[in-house]
């Protein structure tokens, strides 16, 4: 019982069409062999939020989509749906940028696009949430200003304590602990503030440790597993610099594989916010 409960497979059609669109843009990459290094897993970053994004979306009490498309947007189809999309976008810039010999704007590119795409979506968001509720980006500041200080102290540390590695891991690092510590705050927000009810069951295992502790009428339930996120990301971190100077193409996508399960239950936790009454 690793898995987070609400998972449902698509009707058989939209697996089979999603299936199939991830094959064949797989198939694609896999033959162009597009850059991947550490800015790739920059890039890569706007596409994992927008999936937790568009996942939000579907949840009660949004239910944002129309019938016909609301299975796309369901765990675990809402990952292909996203990885369909950004797969083809990639293999478009790549095709384009080797035309014209800048194959290496292909990253930046897919970032800004992906950017664009989460913008977007982020907008929508918020102006449906402040319709019914002016105070709606007060848990979501709160948990993406909490997660930024949180980083940014333990990639200092991480600098102070393996500086070699914070030079070699420049990009990628950040990425990863801001992922991270994004989804711990998100998730102890949504604990201790906002009552929320942790569907996997891991996290939840950590938390309820954490509230039979002392320290629970002080610092509630969700401290402890913000700790473990920042603990877990920075050993992955200092694990893979060696592999990534070895592999830096494996290294990378491992690297682009931890941050996206950080990240998008980090979206998937904001955009709901959104929509919770302070």
């Amino acid at each position: 019982m690793i898995l987070p409960s609400g998972l449902a497979l698509p009707p058989v059609e939209y697996a089979v069409a999603l299936l199939g669109g991830t094959l064949v843009v797989t198939a694609l990459l896999y033959a162009l062999e597009p850059p991947v290094d550490q800015r790739t897993v920059v890039a890569l970053t706007p596409w994992m939020a927008l999936g937790g994004a568009l996942h939000a979306l579907h949840q009660p009490p949004i239910e944002a989509y129309r019938p016909v498309v609301a299975p796309l947007f369901g765990a675990p189809a809402v990952y292909l749906t996203t990885y369909v999309t950004l797969g083809v976008i990639w293999v478009a810039l790549s095709l384009f940028s080797v035309r014209r010999g800048h194959s290496e704007t292909i990253s930046r590119n897919l970032g800004l696009v992906g950017t664009g795409f989460l913008t977007v979506v982020l907008v929508l968001s918020v102006i449906m949430a402040l319709r019914s509720d002016l105070l709606a980006l007060v848990w979501p500041t709160v948990s993406v200003t909490v997660a930024a200080v949180l980083a940014a102290l333990t990639v200092l540390a991480v600098a102070l304590w393996r500086t070699p590695v914070a030079v070699r891991m420049r990009y990628a690092a950040p990425t990863v602990v801001f992922a991270h510590a994004l989804d711990g705050a998100s998730t102890a927000v949504g604990a201790d503030v906002i009552g929320v009810t942790e569907r996997t069951p891991i996290p939840a295992a950590i938390m309820e440790f954490a509230a039979s502790l002392p320290t629970a009428p002080y610092l509630g339930r969700g401290w402890l597993f913000v700790l473990v996120k920042l603990v877990v990301a920075v050993v992955i971190v200092v694990l893979l610099d060696d592999y990534l100077e070895e592999e830096p193409v494996e290294a990378s996508l491992l690297l682009a594989v931890v941050t996206a399960v950080g990240l998008g239950p980090a979206a998937n936790n904001i955009v709901l916010f959104l929509f919770t009454p302070v």
